[in-house]
């Protein structure tokens, strides 16, 4: 079964986006992988509104291999020509390797330093081989670099995943102390986890999840009653719903509903 993804705020089937879950020998590392292909007509451009997870992404593209840090607000991207991209989220336990005090990534971008895997990438994604072969060689390039890098994860590496999973997918935790308690530890030691192995606090990642969701309902149903959805996410009202909404996207959340 494919991955599913909150992250993409204005899907656009001229842009669709692939996503592949790693094998069993790399999941410590890699959520899943996500490849974006498009070749658009003169004039026309796809503008991608996305509010990604507060993890690390590593993408390859035509010209360039570099790594992101966690977002902490929603982003826009145009989309024109002809291009691709081949990107891996990242799992906390891989994080250090490349942001060894992630919060200071936030927002950020670095070149990596690996032609040979960049080289191997762009030389699958240009061959004549269908979709699906392309797709798959590109994801062995980078899976196969990426568990070089992080062969296994730590014991601390392995509940900081715990952590993000849960955040991210467990609907009935709405509060920090709802994820600790499914922890079965303190606030406290959330709150060195995701300092160590994520960036963003345990409150950040819980309120990034109801952001998300919330876009999502609001997709499929515009005229979802806000009072009836900020209750749903554990908001005392709407009004507070908004805001975190405002703050994350830029536009409240009948603004979103209209586009």
């Amino acid at each position: 079964m494919q991955p599913t993804s909150r992250g993409e705020l204005t899907p656009d089937p001229r842009a669709p986006i692939a996503r592949i879950a790693p094998p069993a020998w790399a999941a410590h590392a890699v959520r899943h992988l996500w490849i974006v292909e498009w070749d658009l007509p003169e004039g026309q451009a796809v503008r991608q509104l996305v509010l990604g997870y507060p993890a690390l992404n590593v993408v390859a593209e035509p010209e360039r291999f570099a790594v992101y840090g966690p977002a902490t607000s929603a982003s826009t991207r145009t989309l024109a020509g002809r291009g691709w991209g081949v990107g891996m989220l990242l799992r906390p336990a891989a994080t250090p390797l490349f942001a060894p005090r992630p919060a200071e990534f936030a927002d950020a971008e670095r070149d990596l330093d690996a032609p040979e895997v960049h080289r191997a990438v762009v030389h699958s994604m240009a061959s004549e081989q269908p979709a699906e072969t392309r797709y798959a060689e590109a994801a062995d390039a980078v899976l196969r670099w990426i568990v070089g890098l992080v062969p296994a994860a730590d014991p601390r590496g392995l509940e900081a995943n715990r952590m993000a999973e849960l955040a991210d997918s467990h609907p009935g935790l709405l509060k920090v102390a709802d994820l600790a308690a499914a922890m079965g530890a303190s606030e406290r030691s959330l709150d060195r986890l995701a300092a160590d192995f994520m960036g963003p606090t345990p409150a950040a990642l819980m309120r990034r999840r109801r952001i998300q969701v919330a876009a999502e309902r609001l997709r499929a149903d515009p005229r979802t009653p806000l009072a009836d959805l900020a209750h749903s996410l554990g908001y005392a009202d709407q009004p507070h719903l908004t805001r975190d909404f405002r703050a994350v996207l830029g536009m409240t959340p009948r603004e979103y509903a209209g586009r």
